[in-house]
């Protein structure tokens, strides 16, 4: 693979300022430094649909894989969950979850994984698809996963997001940017609309995140003509006191046109955001109630783009940015672990590729608890890679 990574740290609104908190850091190729990870299991192939991965998850001991397009007992692009785990040294399917098994539901298109709880929805993305309601999945006592409620009635899901008793969806129902539902004593509801000033402002809710005590709505660029879009993306920052969301700041990029906020994942006090457009991806961290841009992570290819920050994932320390267009030899797609430096400026860190000749690599990707799952494709047929620590 050609091109580089890059690292800038500090502050500044452009790396090409005179501002000198910005610095260029490791401009060798990034797979000269860094260390190739292969994965402990790989799923899918023929026998499964060729929308095997479209959504992934994971609680660390357990994969779940949205394939859309799959027909349950022959009902047509009705949608399944397919469940794995972990069973002794190899990593097995457990159960099939569906939903009401009409045509063109698309179940599964969307899913977010946390702890003992599931949430499944779809998104709008071919003609005739219904709308289906947002239903929440449980497993107790270690047992299988049984659906237990609906949090929504018939929507299409843009983007989701859960950590324990926390849901954040963006629907194409919100009255306002995201809305959010929590669980009390066991009983989910809809606890808030989230919105900020000027909201329309030619950008569109585009990803969500949530660690429980931070919501990240990420609104890059709309399509469409020029004057009715923005030049650059925002992150809302959302914290929660005394039971009640408020908006708490808007987080921006580098200076220039971007798509910032296209992909946000939030631990920790850490924020990820990527911008694919410009490959770049950029860590912010909280700190004395204010949240400041850290880092910045370039990767440059010279001629096309890489779509470096398509996709992010957040686990603890552990950060990781896909770039599902960067060719590696016969493949397109990876995904990059990006070391945090501590009192150094070595950029090294890690990256996934497919083991076969494979497609849109690192397009869907999760992390948890030491567990990271990566979506591709190959020959029209979805797969999905699982590695751990």
């Amino acid at each position: 693979m050609g091109g580089c990574l890059q690292l800038f740290s500090g502050d500044a609104s452009d790396p090409n300022s005179e501002n000198k908190s910005w610095k260029t850091v490791s401009p060798t190729p990034f797979t000269a430094v860094a260390k190739p990870r292969s994965p402990v299991a790989t799923l899918g192939g023929s026998a499964r649909s060729e929308s095997f991965g479209r959504a992934v998850a994971t609680t660390g001991d357990t994969v779940f894989v949205g394939v859309p397009q799959a027909a349950p007992d022959g009902v047509t692009k009705a949608g399944v969950v397919a469940v794995f785990e972990q069973l002794g040294k190899g990593w097995e399917q457990t159960a099939t979850l569906t939903g009401r098994k009409h045509e063109r539901d698309y179940f599964g298109g969307q899913i977010a994984a946390s702890g003992s709880t599931l949430l499944v929805g779809n998104e709008y993305n071919y003609s005739g698809t219904s709308r289906i309601p947002v239903s929440v999945f449980e497993r107790a006592n270690g047992d299988g996963w049984d659906l237990t409620t609906e949090l929504t009635e018939g929507v299409y899901v843009e983007s989701m997001a859960l950590d324990s008793d926390t849901a954040v969806l963006r629907t194409a129902n919100s009255d306002g940017l995201v809305d959010v539902f929590e669980r009390e004593r066991g009983e989910w509801g809809r606890r808030q609309a989230l919105s900020a000033d000027n909201r329309d402002d030619g950008r569109i809710v585009r990803s969500v995140a949530t660690d429980g005590e931070t919501i990240l709505v990420g609104a890059p660029p709309k399509a469409g003509p020029k004057r009715r879009r923005a030049s650059s993306g925002v992150v809302h920052v959302f914290g929660r006191s005394n039971g009640t969301w408020n908006h708490r700041t808007s987080l921006s990029g580098a200076t220039g046109k971007d798509h910032f906020g296209w992909s946000v994942a939030v631990a920790e006090r850490k924020a990820l955001i990527g911008d694919y457009s410009n490959d770049t991806a950029f860590v912010f961290g909280l700190s004395d109630g204010g949240w400041s841009r850290e880092q910045m992570y370039t990767a440059t290819s010279g001629e096309s783009s890489q779509y470096f920050g398509d996709t992010v994932a957040m686990d603890g320390s552990t950060l990781l940015v896909g770039a599902p267009h960067v060719p590696f030899g016969d493949s397109v797609g990876a995904v990059y672990e990006l070391d945090q430096p501590s009192g150094t400026n070595d950029s090294r860190g890690v990256y996934f590729t497919a083991p076969e000749t494979s497609e849109q690599f690192g397009d869907v990707i999760a992390t948890t608890n030491g567990t990271t799952v990566v979506a591709g494709r190959h020959s029209e047929e979805g797969f999905v890679c699982i590695y751990e620590q």
